[in-house]
């Protein structure tokens, strides 16, 4: 992703099928830290939520957080997502298992709750 007016990215969004057919989904996502609480993270997963489950007719987008990755987790709430358990000592990372919650955001949920949780007031930043 980038900002507009700028070559240089800033950070990506992936969507990743897990199921034939997109119907379920798994998406991750990375910003670089100058970008924290700018905003763009919430501009950004708009344009890929709306085109998992508009476009790709995603059913059920899965994401995983570190547990001790509390941005993370607090990125995801605040685009709907529902945690849904704790996948234990699942990632590895520096010779350590860590924990990861599982969240999960389901199209009929995202359509009932986009107009609250995404509104369309302001132009984009990010392409």
């Amino acid at each position: 992703m980038t900002l507009q007016g700028f070559d240089s990215a800033i950070g990506i969004f992936q969507v990743r099928e897990s199921e034939p057919g997109f119907g379920t989904a798994e998406w991750g996502f990375a910003i670089g830290s100058p970008f924290w609480g700018t905003g763009v993270f919430k501009e950004s997963a708009e344009l890929v939520l709306g085109f998992a489950f508009e476009t790709l007719g995603v059913h059920r987008l899965e994401a995983r957080a570190a547990v001790l990755n509390g941005r993370g987790n607090g990125a995801l709430l605040k685009v709907g997502a529902v945690q849904e358990g704790v996948l234990r000592r699942s990632l590895q990372r520096d010779g350590r298992f860590l924990d990861q919650a599982l969240y999960a955001i389901v199209d009929d949920d995202w359509r009932a709750s986009r107009d609250e949780v995404w509104p369309t007031t302001q132009p984009s930043r990010v392409h």
